[in-house]
């Protein structure tokens, strides 16, 4: 059963992933803190749920990314009566050779998927401890598990997400604090549009919705999964990338590349 008694924290829940998560908590009882940069999204998301009498999603426009966000946060939680649940989802990729993108992207892309996430962590875990019990649900990708050229700076940082993931979940044990990486392999979301113009994108037979890719992240916190890889299909491939040399990886990571989701090698990328 879903934990009621406090506030489901959920980073980028303007759209995708991080906004079906926030309707899915909701909808079971969770008060929700929607996180976004897009005010008036997380605002429509808190009418749906005040419409259908659903738990309330209160709203907080906030870059994750700035200097204090994981206090302000926190802050913020605390005045809603605590937190229960932090679920770090926001994130964002850049297609394309590293060489041909801007640095200060390639920066950015590194403080919202890695250090915004250490922050958040570090301003909230110690009121999950005190409470006695919570969820940690990072997002993660199966490009946590192997080189992802084209994105490369993507991969490393999920990659990052995962081994921090599963490092405060050792140290967490027996605190009632569960820490889970969600490792989804293509999920349909606005990531995508960063395609080439004009250029339609094509589904991959194992795609998965932001919906059911929420379902199996919330499930998997509340088993206490430490790391949770939704299809069987991208288990197989988590598993390959584990017993295969890392020479054979590479070069396989090299074949697919970019073809592999449908595209070029476009510079340009989407944030969530």
């Amino acid at each position: 059963m879903t934990t009621t008694s406090g506030l489901a924290i959920i980073t980028g829940a303007s759209s995708g992933i991080g906004a079906e998560f926030a309707r899915q908590l909701s909808a079971r009882g969770q008060p929700v803190l929607a996180i976004g940069r897009r005010a008036h999204r997380l605002e429509e998301l808190s009418a749906r749920a005040r419409a259908a009498s659903h738990a309330p999603i209160h709203p907080l426009e906030l870059d994750v990314t700035t200097e204090g966000a994981g206090v302000r946060v926190r802050d913020r939680a605390r005045e809603l009566g605590g937190a229960a649940w932090l679920v770090n989802n926001a994130g964002t990729t850049r297609f394309g050779p590293f060489l041909e993108g801007d640095p200060a992207v390639q920066a950015m892309l590194v403080r919202l998927n890695c250090e915004s996430v250490v922050a958040l962590c570090a301003a909230i875990v110690p009121d999950l401890v005190a409470r006695g019990g919570g969820r940690v649900l990072n997002i993660a990708s199966l490009a946590a598990f192997q080189p992802t050229p084209g994105q490369a700076v993507y991969g490393a940082t999920k990659a990052f997400v995962l081994s921090f993931s599963e490092s405060l979940a050792v140290e967490l044990d027996g605190t009632g604090v569960t820490v889970t990486a969600l490792c989804p392999g293509p999920v349909t979301t606005e990531i995508f549009d960063a395609g080439a113009p004009g250029v339609p994108r094509k589904k991959l037979p194992f795609e998965l919705s932001a919906e059911g890719c929420a379902a199996y992240g919330i499930a998997a916190a509340e088993r206490g999964d430490v790391v949770a890889v939704p299809t069987a299909l991208s288990k197989a491939t988590a598993q390959l990338s584990r017993v295969l040399p890392r020479a054979a990886i590479r070069r396989l990571a090299a074949h697919l590349g970019l073809r592999l989701l449908g595209y070029g090698a476009p510079p340009g990328g989407a944030r969530g």
